[in-house]
């Protein structure tokens, strides 16, 4: 394997991507010479690039010289979360159009996300002709059990062969093949064609269906791998389910049926990944993403990568790849036991040849050592610098790494935090460089982000200091709930209740607690539970009332719920209520706003609240400017939008090809782009949304009148032609496959009610995405979010918080909820701050917003973020909770010098390749 990059990968680019092209091919360089250098190639490399920094793409590029770097192409496999793994089908087809070169050999990639472990076996056994070579995989994937129906009926085929009574069970399997109710669930499998199939060799199933049932397979049914090792399979569970088959009909018989399907579905668990080991599949390169899943050695993700040793859960990832490359954006949040953890996944990969001096076990122990040894000295200087006050800072303008210090310096408290410092910076050093041959990270250039917190998320000219006032009006539901958590601790034996945090996000959530449901939310599959702290903001484990908690805490949280039962007092929580301020304000003014939260009813109550207050304004709007009654608005904008852009108008015909002209001129010439979007545009336009905005409304309104407020001239003063023209042109540049997905989730497929158009994308301005959102519905979100049409406010959980680019038309975050991760914080912001961002494109900064309750459970948990964002990366790995003692102490803690602070940082960036 040649450890430099392919002659096919483009050298330079002549865009505004050309600064990060040139960074990553050089990182990507890098890792090429780390994992396949002739003098000390290593198992493998975590890129921790920060968030937006585009590793995907140096991915691909390693990717894509591995693949090219052997004889008949190999393929790679990336392995990734469900949430995310769309994302690499997209990256590779931009990636493949625009930095390979013309005459390059063509790669292909899966067409959608591999989901099962059966498709994954498929797609390693296609022959070269027709081989895909980039295979993007679930961890799910990897963790599920077979559901392919051919595949159980072949292994109902070898469970059979060569067994005594052979012919009587395979008989009963036909007997009870009946279709979508039958033993094996599928519509196509009756008796006489299940007969035939278990009469001949899977081999030949094929063409078997093909002559029977005339109807054609696009691949073979059942892996070559499976078909392979058929005879090492252990079968005996399978051969025993298919025995209790009964013979005869009865009146239970879908009970008995139900009870041998589940035995063999019980049965074949794991089988791919007995196929997929025994098999002998050797790949040159497994990446992996959000690599920090691997975190845990119990996890299903985690056990994959040890060896098998008679548990079908284990090992079916290990041995079949000679090098692995983990991504992460996050490797500073784990302990040093969990970043070793991950780095010994990378002892699944084939045994290298020559083996290396050392082994790999011995090389992380001397890691591991230096991690110690640099978080037991930064602890040690965290305790020191908290004893210190605002008065003692002014000492260390002096400090440095050698000299003691001076002896006008007479405070024990400071002479120790100076000692502790230096001890510290050379305990980070010997990490640091420990680290480097194992970690990649660049982050980005200081700036780009513009931070707002506490109270100056409310409009207005002048920012609020400090943080959200609560109203005196509202102020006893807090000072109660405030009450029951101090009452709830002192309990013996109490789990630590978290009555401050709920209420603090919204009302909604606090009342969840009362039912006792969690009221976070995570689509996370295989999530640890000794996480939570980690994975959610206040870790809400033991949600409302229970044993633990005293009847006097009980009676403080009734009381509360009491006074939050009215509707209108439920509606008046005075984040929510600056939340809904800040991104209706960004709405009247043209600009697209994402607000996350952790909690479930909380996301419904933001998007409950906004929709009421965007009604409201375009009600009040309109109804000034046409004259008209409140309640007649709905119908006079109807007919207003009836008038102006019904098919049959002339002022529909005008305003669609003058649209249509512009967006085509913008859309490099492609008129099936400008068609596209201007069906789309119109249908925005119909909207009293856009209208009151973007139009200067009146009874009157006429094209031209429409036509310049798209233009500029409305009260938004926002040229939303130009907007359109911009979106064309980026549409335009996109892969075919990229602008087919985008514009179908734009504009359906489906007839519209009223108009020969298709039915697209829904036109409300806020949408929501959480755990209970469908994968293709969050996947069609994103899509549209990513566009100058609906939605203009997205409302998200913690689903939408990693791994997805909702960056293209908006540079607005709020963080409703808050974290006492910092990381997590990070992840968040992210979605926004990447490279060909909006913000990049304006060249203007990221909008972040963090309100907090002054004086409430929630200004304590910012001040403690915000401290901890200061010292994350100089405690590696410091356990994220929310202990009183220890945040009591982060919460007032003055910030590091800053000599202390450059000096513990640490330079993890790709040095230049060396000659191999």
């Amino acid at each position: 394997m040649p450890p430099h990059l392919s002659r096919y990968l483009r050298i330079h680019v002549d865009n505004a991507f050309a600064d990060a092209w040139g960074r990553q091919r050089h990182t990507a360089e890098d890792i090429l010479q780390r994992l396949w250098s002739r003098s000390r190639p290593q198992e493998g490399v975590v890129l921790a690039d920060q968030v937006g920094m585009g590793k995907t793409f140096v991915a691909l590029a390693v990717a894509a010289t591995t693949i090219l770097g052997e004889p008949e192409l190999g393929q790679v496999v990336v392995f990734a979360p469900a949430n995310v793994a769309e994302k690499w089908v997209n990256e590779w087809g931009k990636f493949a159009e625009s930095l390979l070169i013309e005459g390059a050999p063509e790669l292909r990639c899966v067409p959608a996300a591999i989901r099962s472990g059966e498709d994954l076996l498929k797609a390693l056994d296609d022959p070269p002709p027709r081989r895909n070579h980039l295979v993007v995989v679930t961890h799910q994937a990897l963790t599920a059990s077979l559901k392919d129906t051919f595949i159980h009926l072949a292994l109902a085929y070898y469970a059979t062969r060569h067994r005594t009574g052979a012919a009587e069970v395979r008989a009963r399997i036909a007997r009870w093949s009946t279709g979508s109710a039958g033993l094996i669930p599928d519509a196509r499998f009756t008796k006489p064609v299940v007969q035939r199939l278990l009469a001949t060799n899977p081999r030949q199933w094929r063409s078997v269906w093909q002559g029977y049932t005339g109807l054609a397979l696009a691949d073979d049914p059942v892996p070559g791998a499976l078909m392979a090792i058929a005879d090492d399979l252990n079968l005996g569970g399978v051969w025993a389910a298919l025995q209790d088959l009964p013979v005869n009909s009865s009146a239970n018989i879908q009970t008995r049926l139900r009870t041998v399907r589940k035995a063999l579905n019980e049965a074949t668990q794991g089988v791919w990944k007995q196929v997929l080991v025994g098999h002998g599949t050797r790949r040159r390169l497994l990446i992996v993403d959000e690599a920090h899943a691997l975190k845990n050695n119990a996890t299903l993700i985690s056990r994959l990568f040890i060896p098998k040793e008679g548990n079908d859960e284990d090992g079916a990832l290990h041995g079949i790849f000679e090098r692995i490359l983990l991504l992460t954006a996050t490797p500073f949040e784990l302990g040093h036991d969990e970043l070793i953890n991950i780095l010994r996944r990378l002892a699944a990969i084939v045994p290298m040849q020559p083996q290396p001096r050392q082994s790999l076990d011995d090389r992380l122990a001397r890691l591991r050592e230096r991690l110690q040894r640099a978080r037991e000295t930064a602890i040690a200087l965290d305790e020191s610098w908290s004893k210190l006050g605002p008065g003692d800072v002014a000492a260390f303008d002096r400090w440095n790494v050698h000299d003691p210090p001076p002896d006008d310096v007479v405070s024990a408290a400071i002479r120790r935090a100076w000692r502790d410092a230096q001890l510290a910076v050379a305990a980070r050093r010997a990490m640091h460089e420990a680290l480097r041959v194992w970690v990649i990270r660049h982050e980005r250039p200081p700036g780009g982000r513009s931070y707002h917190t506490g109270g100056s998320i409310a409009p207005g000219p002048t920012p609020l200091r400090g943080g959200l006032a609560i109203p005196d009006s509202d102020a006893l539901p807090f000072l109660l709930a405030a009450r029951a958590q101090a009452v709830a601790a002192d309990a013996p034996g109490a789990a630590r209740p978290h009555f401050a945090y709920g209420i603090a996000s919204s009302y909604e959530t606090y009342l969840r607690l009362d039912v006792g449901q969690d009221p976070l939310d995570s689509d996370e599959s295989d999530a640890d539970p000794e996480d939570a702290s980690l994975d959610h903001a206040p870790a809400l484990d033991e949600p409302g009332p229970h044993p633990g908690v005293g009847s006097a805490a009980q009676w403080y949280h009734g009381e509360i719920s009491r006074l939050l039962a009215s509707n209108h007092r439920r509606s008046a929580h005075p984040k929510v209520a600056a939340t809904v301020d800040r991104a209706v304000d960004l709405w009247l003014s043209g600009q697209k706003c994402l607000i996350f939260c952790w909690y479930i009813r909380t996301t419904a109550a933001l998007e409950a609240a906004l929709r009421s207050r965007i009604d409201e304004i375009i009600s009040v709007r309109a109804a000034a400017a046409l004259n008209v009654d409140v309640a007649a608005v709905d119908a006079e904008l109807l007919r207003l939008s009836q008038r102006l852009l019904r098919r049959d108008t002339s002022t529909y015909a005008t305003v669609r090809d003058e649209l249509r002209h512009s967006l085509q001129e913008a859309a490099d010439g492609k008129p099936a782009v400008a068609e596209a979007l201007t069906e789309a545009a119109i249908r925005n336009l119909r909207t009293g949304a856009f209208l009151v905005r973007y139009t200067h409304l009146s009874p009157e309104l006429g094209a031209d009148s429409l036509l310049r407020g798209i233009g500029g001239n409305n009260p938004t003063d926002v040229n939303l032609l130009g907007r359109w023209q911009a979106f064309a042109e980026r549409t335009a540049a996109m892969t075919e496959s990229e602008r087919s997905k985008m514009l179908t989730r734009l504009l359906g497929e489906l007839p519209d009610e009223e108009e020969t158009g298709r039915r697209g994308a829904s036109l409300s301005p806020v949408r929501r995405a959480y755990g209970e959102t469908r994968r293709e519905d969050r996947e069609r979100l994103i899509s549209v979010f990513n566009t100058p049409f609906a939605p203009d406010i997205l409302v998200a959980s913690s689903v939408m918080g990693e791994g997805i680019d909702l960056h293209h038309e908006c540079r607005h975050v709020i963080h409703h909820d808050l974290d006492w991760n910092p990381s997590k914080l990070e992840q968040r912001t992210g979605r926004l701050d990447r490279i060909g961002s909006l913000a990049e494109r304006e060249t203007k900064s990221i909008e972040v917003f963090e309100p907090y309750l002054a004086g409430t459970h929630d200004e304590k948990m910012f001040r403690v973020v915000k401290d901890r964002a200061g010292w994350f990366d100089i405690v590696m790995g410091r356990a994220i909770g929310s202990d009183e003692n220890i945040t009591d102490l982060e919460e007032n803690r003055i910030p590091l010098h800053e000599h202390i602070h450059d000096a513990l940082s640490m330079d993890l960036t790709s040095p230049a390749p060396p000659t191999d």
